[in-house]
């Protein structure tokens, strides 16, 4: 009798059935047995080798799936030990007694022993197995890890031949077809009670080039259901056990691991033929298991799921519930628009459910009627899944997702939320050109996944003009609601005296960050006011940054020889900082980069101009007589501006009325009623222009000047502000791929106005030439 089995599903190709057959046959253990499946009208096993009394060749119908070939073998088996072999793979020769001897030494049912994979380009990769002994549930928990893509090819294992025959009888007793047979491969291990291994056993795994065809994508739907018909004898098997975490773990990481394989499947189909195949695709697996799929296993395939599923589209259903997000509530900007827009909606009467993304949220500053949900998985997938739970539990049918131009995560979350049938609004919170200057590839992330979402809400015409030249439709501007600081402290306030017979007084606050308020130009202004002989003061009120710190500032002081000019205040809050304000005449701001600078509204509003570098983008400084803008890094224009503005009191009074009125047109919109219409997609067509040349010219020579001054933003995180005695983190260098990478995504823009204005060739070129030589 064989103590060993070996089985070979058996291809077409004569060639590698020789190759296994003559590899089985060259064990220096004599007690075994090869048995060849085939489902061909003529054997593939040579004449030379198929009188081997060791051989038996069995027939299948000419129909038959590799799965029913190898079940087949099993059936007529004789060892109580089975290995698989694909057709053309081969194993060492002392493979079989190694093996034999661990069996007998351990009474384990399953043994792993190494894989050597040669790939179709002749690289060769060795993974050595799961270190034994196992018993019960550690054995999926090892085999099968959590958040790991399951390996649960037939050829990774050697089996107890009666393991094998009870893992086949559950899936046929759970209503299984025979498709696929790594479910029961799955059903094997979740059945085993010990699990042992040989680093000395090397299996040769032959990858064959893979087939990217309608059919091999249908085959690979199949395993999904393959899966699907196992669930039912998995959960049986987890509500009798004691510990069935392992169990529904390993069931979801097989399943899922299916699904991003028909995923991947369908991403290696011709384009004209996953149009075809797309309402399989839907029609055989579940968008949110799509989706969990691709975060956990197949994170290419999120931009096709976002761009061949259904987009929602606002105003095709009542809107009842709203979902807001951020990454955690704080008193900054993004988190001040939030909050903002949960107010409003629920004084609207609409259910807000406030969701955070990491811990650390202010919950005293969530408005009451709203709710405040953190979520708290521990990966991606957990997170996303919980996600889909959230939308469902509290009935949302529109989000709002604020985190769209600072998370790459985003799209993995609108796909879970449309699952559930709810819409997403991507809000973005900066000018266009912000991952252009910061050298990431967020722009192109946005366009890819764009489809996942059922609009994108942006901060200015000009913004919409980027989105819409790069052909994406469905974009809108809106103003950004006043900040509760500027609420509180009222924008109705007189105009102020211009100061005369006395030092002119500059305020700057915000967070000391150089990255995009370039903080130590400021520094750089009262060194260039020092040299015009204009008696001043500039207080400097904020705390300090991952890229800068007061010290740092006053050592720059120094050396510019202004330090008797410029005060460090540190950061200041409510009633100490009105005091600051009022007691200040202009606002300056040295920023390269904004969204919607909430420090503009907030000086205006205390009557205070502003002299700041131009940022064109911004709608607050459009129209807007209380500001006074020079070209951007040019300090010595700045502090000209600054300059004429101190000994021209018409002038500054005039521009004092101006910002005040300014101000009050900030808070003058129906914010409600513009989220309304947002909502129900009926936004008027005013908030949606269509670009013009003008536009598509301004937009060439901003992506030129951030191309020019790109710089990374510094390591630190985000609203972590360290000590004040930190080191500088280094500019780390740009990847030189980076400029050829945003020049490919960005010609679709130079293209479209290039047709419109063929004069502005000159410019698109320079944008190309300075990006391809980065």
């Amino acid at each position: 009798m064989p103590l060993i089995s070996f089985i070979i599903a058996c291809g077409d190709d004569e060639g590698d059935v020789d190759r296994s057959l003559r590899s089985c046959l060259a064990q220096t253990f004599p007690e075994i047995e090869i048995v060849c499946v085939h489902s061909t009208q003529a054997s593939p096993v040579t004449a030379a080798i198929a009188d081997d009394p060791r051989i038996s060749v069995l027939a299948q119908p000419e129909d038959a799936l590799a799965a029913q070939l190898r079940r087949a073998g099993v059936e007529a088996s004789r060892a109580p030990f089975v290995l698989f072999l694909d057709a053309g793979d081969t194993l060492d020769r002392g493979a079989a007694m190694r093996l034999r001897r661990q069996a007998d030494d351990t009474q384990a049912q399953l043994i792993g022993y190494t894989i050597e994979t040669t790939r179709a380009d002749g690289k060769t990769t060795k993974s050595a197995p799961v270190a034994g002994p196992l018993k019960g549930a550690d054995i999926l928990r090892k085999l099968v890890p959590r958040e790991t893509p399951a390996g649960l090819d037939t050829w990774r294992t050697l089996f107890s031949r009666e393991l094998l025959r009870q893992a086949y009888a559950e899936a046929v007793d759970g209503g299984a077809a025979l498709i696929d047979d790594r479910a029961v491969v799955l059903l094997a291990y979740a059945c085993a009670t010990i699990y042992a291994s040989v680093d000395a056993v090397a299996y040769i795994h032959r990858m064959p080039v893979a087939r990217t065809d309608a059919m091999q994508f249908g085959h690979a739907l199949d395993r999904v259901d393959a899966f699907r018909y196992i669930e039912i004898a998995m959960h049986e098997r987890a509500r009798s056990s004691a510990d069935p975490e392992p169990l529904l773990e390993a069931y979801t990481a097989g399943y899922l691991t299916a699904v991003a394989d028909a995923l991947s499947a369908f991403a290696a189909l011709p384009a004209e033929t996953r149009t075809d195949e797309q309402a399989r695709l839907r029609r055989r697996i579940d968008e949110l298991d799509s989706t969990l799929a691709a975060v956990a296993f197949a994170p290419e395939a999120l931009a096709l799921l976002a761009a061949h599923g259904e987009r929602r589209e606002l105003g095709q259903s009542p809107v009842r519930s709203v979902l807001l997000t951020t990454n955690v509530l704080t008193t900054g900007g993004v988190s001040g628009v939030l909050l903002t827009q949960a107010r409003l909606l629920v004084g609207a009467g609409y259910r807000v459910t406030v969701a955070t993304h990491r811990p650390g949220s202010a919950e005293s500053l969530v408005p009451e009627g709203a709710a405040l949900v953190q979520l708290t998985g521990t990966t991606r997938r957990q997170r996303v899944a919980q996600w889909a739970q959230l939308c469902r539990r509290h009935d949302v049918d529109v989000v709002i997702d604020h985190r769209i131009l600072y998370s790459r995560d985003w799209p993995a979350f609108a796909l879970a939320a449309r699952s559930t049938g709810a819409a997403t609004v991507g809000w973005v919170h900066n000018f266009a050109g912000r991952p252009t200057y910061n050298g990431n590839d967020l722009q192109s992330l946005l366009k890819t996944h764009l489809g996942a979402l059922a609009h994108l809400v942006v901060l200015s015409p000009l913004d919409v003009a980027f989105w819409k030249l790069r052909g994406i439709p469905h974009v809108s501007y809106l103003p950004n609601p006043p900040s509760p600081f500027l609420l509180e402290a009222g924008a109705t306030r007189d105009a102020k005296r211009a100061p005369q017979g006395r030092p002119l007084e500059l305020v700057w606050w915000g967070r000391l960050e150089e990255h995009t308020k370039k903080v130590s130009q400021l520094v750089e202004v009262a060194a260039s006011l020092e040299r015009l002989g204009i008696d001043f003061q500039l207080r400097i009120v904020g705390p300090d940054w991952a890229d800068m710190t007061a010290d740092r500032l006053l050592d720059l002081a120094a050396k510019r020889g202004v330090a008797d000019r410029v005060e460090l205040t540190g950061p200041r809050h409510g009633v100490d900082l009105l005091a600051t304000i009022d007691s200040s005449d202009v606002f300056v701001s040295t920023s390269i980069i904004e969204g919607y600078p909430l420090t503009l509204p907030e000086a205006q509003s205390r009557g205070l101009p502003i002299a700041m570098y131009d940022l064109p983008w911004l709608s607050l400084t459009q129209d807007n007589a209380g500001v006074v803008t020079t070209p951007q890094q040019d300090p010595d224009s700045l502090a000209a501006a600054l300059a004429d503005l101190s000994t021209d009191p018409q002038r500054y009074e005039s521009m004092s009325r101006a910002s005040v009125a300014a101000a009050s047109r900030a808070v003058s919109f129906d914010f409600t009623q513009l989220y309304e219409q947002l909502l129900h997609g009926e936004l008027p067509s005013a908030y949606s222009p269509e670009p013009t040349i003008e536009d598509g010219r301004k937009i060439l020579e901003l992506l030129v000047f951030f191309a020019e001054h790109s710089a990374p933003p510094p390591r630190a995180m985000a609203g972590r502000s360290p000590s004040r005695h930190s080191a500088t983190p280094r500019r780390r260098a740009q990847p030189r791929t980076f400029g050829p990478r945003v020049e490919q995504k960005l010609t679709p823009i130079g293209h479209h106005v290039v047709d419109m204005a063929p004069w502005l060739r000159p410019v698109v070129s320079k944008v190309k030439r300075l990006l391809l030589h980065r």
